[in-house]
């Protein structure tokens, strides 16, 4: 598909991260796992509106950031021009980058604008990227929001508008390091968003594992967990009470009750589970390997 997208447009780059220039739309292709920029100049309407419905994650020169402070925070972070840098009042803070994507279209922006802003306690800059995807940047503060509140916010997005929407919570940094680490975290929320459909709130943390067994071959992914995919495939409640105890640091008491069982039958469980694999969950090493492959199990299952 790439091949194919840059011999009809002869401009158009490529790019690991999402870089954006002036004058492109960059689309994310998920097959070939980077981004592809093409001059809006190169474009029919039509060809525009295709590849849009297509490549439904991209970026856009947008009329939507209207304010000073969103046009340069867009320029500083997604243009590759060295003259886009931050105001001074600023360079010696320290922020960090919430990115958040709506399901689908049809809300009001400036609706959606202000439902993101009443997130936060402090006053936060919205920069979209199109009518549905873009970031948010909020200062470092003594009291900054934090993932409970942004779980409750997400529950109270719904409800209001009755459409979901996904977050990422980036992490603190200062504005100079700020620039480099957010092109890294676009790309983990683009395969969060991929592959991570239980969750619609995510960080570093509860990404990274992920992401990382993805970064490997899917066949030396099967040869690895094999024993315990096998396990698996017998038994899926098995896999779902295995991974439920390891999220809580296997604490028996807390895993019953979330799967409403008795402690001695979620017990047993583990104890069927360590037995054919050989793993003792109480070891650090055993539990992350094993949990490793709970993460795995279901998208190597199903392909």
């Amino acid at each position: 598909m790439i091949n194919r997208l840059l011999e009809h447009y002869p401009t158009a780059y490529t790019s690991k991260t999402p870089i954006q220039t002036k004058g492109t739309i960059c689309f994310w292709l998920e097959d070939g796992q980077q981004y592809i920029g093409i001059p809006i100049e190169d474009l029919t309407p039509e060809e525009t509106e295709l590849l849009k419905s297509l490549f439904p994650t991209f970026h856009e020169e947008t009329t939507l950031n209207d304010t000073y402070q969103e046009k340069r925070w867009y320029d500083f972070l997604l243009n590759n021009e060295k003259e886009a840098k931050m105001p001074a009042s600023i360079e010696n803070g320290v922020f960090r980058i919430i990115q958040f994507a709506v399901s689908k279209k049809g809300i009001n922006t400036q609706d959606l604008k202000e439902a993101l802003k009443n997130m936060f306690t402090f006053d936060v800059t919205v920069i979209f990227l199109n009518d549905y995807h873009g970031f948010i940047v909020e200062e470092k503060q003594q009291l900054n929001t934090t993932e409970d509140d942004f779980h409750a916010s997400l529950l109270a997005f719904e409800n209001d508008f009755y459409v979901p929407i996904s977050l990422y919570i980036g992490e603190f940094k200062n504005v100079y390091k700020l620039k480099n680490f957010f092109q890294y975290e676009q790309k983990l929320f683009q395969f969060a968003r991929s592959h991570i459909s239980a969750s619609l709130l995510f960080t570093l943390k509860n990404i990274l594992p992920v992401y990382l067994i993805h970064t490997l071959p899917i066949e030396i992914r099967k040869q690895l967990f094999m024993s315990i995919f096998d396990v698996f495939r017998d038994d899926r409640e098995l896999w779902k009470t295995v991974k439920k105890y390891l999220e809580n640091y296997t604490n028996t008491s807390l895993t019953s009750k979330q799967l409403f069982i008795h402690r001695n039958s979620l017990q047993y469980r583990i104890e069927k589970f360590e037995e054919k694999t050989n793993l003792n969950l109480k070891m650090f090493t055993d539990a992350m390997f094993a949990y490793y492959a709970c993460l795995d199990f279901e998208y190597i299952d199903e392909n």
